[in-house]
């Protein structure tokens, strides 16, 4: 299945994890085998989903989260790739600070995004050549006020064809509203953002594509949809992703205990979403991200006002994405498969995920299966920052090929 294809009824054959064969030739092969061919149901066999933004502060020894325990999540919801951003306890903006990964078809693949400038500060370059060369799959900023620093950055050779993600949201942001301001949220007790500043910053982005219109800039966490019409008044097409959350949740229809409440970017209003929903169906978004950010039961057992903005689950994305796009919207399959896999791949520069003979690159899907959302159900501790905590959800990626 690709962007361009449509979904099949046909027979498959998988042994020891790899696709050994498809239709009339999957079948002899199971006979010969004397392996008992199983009906399909409603399940349906797709490639692997593409993350193209998360976070993960501590790679190597972190108790929130790490990449043993990132890699095991992500493939068992059906991620094939993840590009984590540089934000970090160790700042990820020097080659020395890039874990090594030695990626593989029979495995999760983790790239690393790099940071454009020291610190994230705006101040003094990183050194984009070496990170580049040490293997970061772009750079990324959410300081890009001082233009000179970007234009200087931006001038150099090393970032001609890598894609540079510019942030519309920051870590150590000064306000104390964790969501946008309309009636709903008035009414729910929680602090408000008065002045949402997106806008503006998209058009600080836009003017930097205008005078550098060749280099790969992406605009990460598109959340406004007035920012859209920033975007679409321009002549010079510019990438945008959008965090998974901003399609589900608004400020109407959370349950009040839910943590999907605090999250960057900061959830809307139902008509915002709407918006937002109704450029991606556009094509005026490219791609879906997770952007996930792990916390643990200290974390988020913290007054809602005052703990750390993020969610993450893995595990939830296919499932609540596909409740509604595919069945409350009536979307063709591979239209979803577009933005949570296919596109985010080209806009990181990478192979797109497919389904090919001796691959392990697949996930079985099955939107029926009904499961409990907590910790416990799950098999982990942390993180346990995670929204429609002991709901129950339908649909599951119950198998995938790749190792574990």
């Amino acid at each position: 299945m690709s962007s361009n294809e449509t979904v099949i009824k046909d027979a498959l054959l998988i042994i020891d994890g790899k696709i050994e064969a498809f239709g009339n030739k999957a079948k002899e092969e199971a006979l010969k085998k004397n392996i008992k061919i199983s009906k399909s149901a409603n399940k349906i066999l797709a490639p692997m989903l593409v993350d193209i933004h998360s976070f993960l502060e501590d790679p190597l020894t972190g108790l929130d989260d790490n990449l043993e325990n990132l890699k095991f999540r992500a493939k068992k919801s059906g991620f094939g790739t993840i590009a984590l951003l540089p934000n970090s306890n160790n700042w990820r903006d020097n080659p020395e600070k890039i874990p090594f990964q030695k990626n593989n078809d029979f495995d999760l693949n983790i790239y690393f995004w790099g940071s454009f400038s020291l610190g994230d500060e705006g101040k003094n370059l990183s050194p984009h050549d070496e990170l580049l060369k040490s293997g970061s799959i772009g750079l990324s900023t959410s300081n890009f006020f001082d233009t000179s620093i970007i234009f200087k950055g931006l001038s150099l050779d090393a970032v001609n064809s890598s894609p540079i993600l510019f942030s519309l949201t920051k870590q150590n942001s000064l306000y104390k509203g964790i969501i946008n301001k309309d009636i709903k949220s008035l009414q729910s007790g929680f602090y408000i953002i008065e002045n949402n500043n997106e806008v503006s910053e998209v058009k600080n982005i836009l003017g930097i594509k205008n005078i550098f219109p060749d280099k790969n800039i992406l605009i990460k966490n598109i959340s406004d949809s007035n920012s859209l019409k920033e975007i679409e008044k321009q002549a010079i097409p510019i990438p945008k992703t959008i965090s998974w959350w901003s399609l589900l949740a608004d400020t109407d229809n959370l349950e009040l205990n839910d943590l999907g409440w605090k999250v960057d970017p900061p959830l809307g209003s139902k008509e915002n979403r709407e918006l937002l929903i109704k450029a991606l169906e556009n094509d005026l978004i490219e791609a879906i991200a997770v952007n996930s950010k792990a916390l643990n039961d200290e974390n988020t057992f913290i007054p809602i006002n005052d703990r750390p903005a993020g969610i993450s689950s893995f595990e939830l994305v296919l499932p609540l994405l596909w409740e509604e796009f595919v069945h409350k919207r009536d979307w063709p399959i591979p239209k979803l498969w577009k933005y949570l896999s296919f596109n985010p791949s080209d806009l990181l520069g990478i192979m797109q995920e497919k389904l090919s003979i001796g691959s392990k690159r697949w996930l079985i899907y099955d939107p029926d299966t009904k499961w409990l959302n907590n910790q416990i159900n799950l098999g982990y501790d942390s993180p346990s920052n995670f929204p429609k905590k002991n709901n129950i959800i339908k649909g599951k990626v119950i198998h995938v090929g790749l190792d574990f």
